[in-house]
């Protein structure tokens, strides 16, 4: 009899494209800072949008206080604007693709996701990939740090009922998905995005694109079941 086989996959910047959602946050921003105090919200959500794809995250309502004068104490709620907003956001058609075609060929599929769960959660459901996958684990729920903790990703394959031999594991952190799904005996599939960084060493396999990993998911397992005979 065949043995269970299951794929798992990090969330952001794996099966879409993060800064989608830390926009949507910045344009909730930008909406409650212009109801308290007049300032057009498309002036301010410009200041975000501009700074975040020039410096990142790294102290962007420092500067968005600093820039319009705004009392550097409404930081805190700011962050819990940020926090709370829904977002609105479309699991990419190659994404839904990939995850299609790996159930089509008998694979259980999870994600494992670091992150704050709740706000993972209305990620979760925007998307709506709950439908195409067979668990979601919140990392943080299970470890302090989440990933790459080793329980976390053995949570998912237990979920799963499914060795960790027979188990691939997909994403961009090389320290986090990486690393940490290599220390629990998972296959590791590295999908970099923009990360440029040197690829890890422990990587099983590289993939360029998220539509490469069926094909690098046969691979790697059909290696296995030969090395088992």
């Amino acid at each position: 009899m065949r043995e269970r086989t299951a794929v798992v996959f990090d969330l952001d910047d794996t099966l879409y494209r993060e800064r989608r959602f830390a926009l949507g946050g910045y344009a909730a921003v930008a909406h409650h800072v212009a109801r308290r105090t007049g300032i057009p919200a498309a002036t301010l959500y410009r200041f975000l949008a501009s700074r975040f794809r020039r410096h990142g995250r790294e102290g962007l309502l420092q500067a968005l206080c600093a820039a319009f004068a705004l009392p550097a104490r409404d930081i805190p709620s700011l962050v819990d604007v940020l926090r709370a907003h829904r977002p609105r956001l479309t699991l990419p058609r190659r994404s839904r693709d990939v995850l299609v075609a790996l159930r089509a060929h008998g694979h259980r599929l999870g994600i494992v996701t670091n992150g704050l769960p709740e706000i993972q959660a209305r990620k979760v459901a925007a998307l709506g990939i709950e439908a195409l996958v067979d668990t979601v684990v919140y990392a943080q729920h299970h470890a302090p740090d989440g990933k790459p903790a080793p329980v976390c990703f053995a949570v998912a394959r237990e979920r799963l009922d499914v060795e960790a031999a027979h188990t691939v594991f997909v994403g961009d952190h090389p320290v986090k998905d990486i690393d940490g799904a290599t220390a629990a005996g998972l296959h590791a599939i590295w999908l970099p995005g923009a990360r440029l960084v040197p690829a890890p060493a422990v990587a099983c396999a590289y993939a360029t694109a998220l539509a490469e990993v069926p094909a690098l998911v046969a691979h790697l397992l059909e290696a296995q079941h030969v090395a088992a005979c």
